[in-house]
């Protein structure tokens, strides 16, 4: 349970960076760091940035990075959870797009009315 609900938040992380944000932060953040058009573009990028933060989020409100030394396999673990969460983001972005289009495409024109 937790791991789908952890992969829809980290969609929606993705989406509200890749959407949500304000146009003038948006440009006030491009200016200074030049690369962040090009990965906010990428809904697998995005998505995999998102995952880690999210995996990350999680394992310090569950207090496991507090109580535990921290291992290696956390880190595997932190970069999987990443990957699927990139898969995932893109899928659902995917998916977004070809709903967006079928329902604009049976919109009447508004010529038409």
């Amino acid at each position: 349970m937790n791991f789908i609900y952890l992969l829809i938040v980290s969609y929606g992380i993705t989406f509200g960076l890749q959407h949500k944000i304000p146009t003038k932060l948006l440009s006030l953040i491009q200016e200074k760091i030049k690369w962040v058009s090009s990965l906010l573009a990428c809904s697998y990028c995005t998505g995999f940035h998102a995952g880690w933060m999210t995996w990350l989020l999680f394992a310090i409100a569950q207090a496991d990075l507090l109580d535990q030394t921290i291992k290696f396999g956390m880190f595997i673990d932190m970069t999987l959870f990443a990957f699927a969460s990139a898969g995932f983001s893109y899928l659902m972005d995917v998916l977004t797009q070809w709903l967006e289009l079928s329902v604009q495409s049976e919109l009447p024109e508004a010529d038409e009315e």
